[in-house]
C-alpha cells in the first residue's frame, strides 16, 4: 500500500474580511463572483452547508493541485479556487 502525503485543510475565514470583486476568466464572457487573498483571486466555486463536506471538496480540489481558501458565511462555507490568470473587472464610476 503507498502513502498518500497528508493535505493541510485549507484555512477558514469569516466572508467579511476577505476583499470581494468581480473577474473575468480566460475565454468566459461574463464575470464571476471573486476574492482577493494574498494579492492573488479566488473564485467562487460552491456554498457548502455541511464544514466535513465543504473540507472534503477543498482536499479533493487540493489533491488535483488547486490552492482553495473557505469563508464562512450565514449558510455554511463557500469554496473559493485560485484563478491565476483572472484579471479584475473595473467598476464603473457614475456621476
Amino acid at each position: 500500500m503507498q502513502n498518500q502525503p497528508s493535505i493541510e485543510p485549507p484555512p477558514i475565514f469569516i466572508q467579511r474580511l476577505v476583499d470581494k470583486c468581480h473577474v473575468l476568466l480566460p475565454g468566459t464572457p461574463k464575470p464571476t463572483s471573486a476574492i482577493i487573498f494574498e494579492g492573488e483571486f479566488y473564485v467562487y466555486v460552491k456554498v457548502f452547508s455541511s464544514i466535513e463536506v465543504a473540507r472534503q471538496k477543498a482536499a479533493l480540489m487540493m489533491g488535483r493541485g488547486d490552492r482553495v481558501i473557505l469563508t464562512r458565511v450565514p449558510k455554511g462555507l463557500v469554496l473559493w479556487v485560485n484563478e491565476p490568470d483572472a484579471q479584475l473587472v473595473k467598476r464603473k464610476v457614475s456621476f
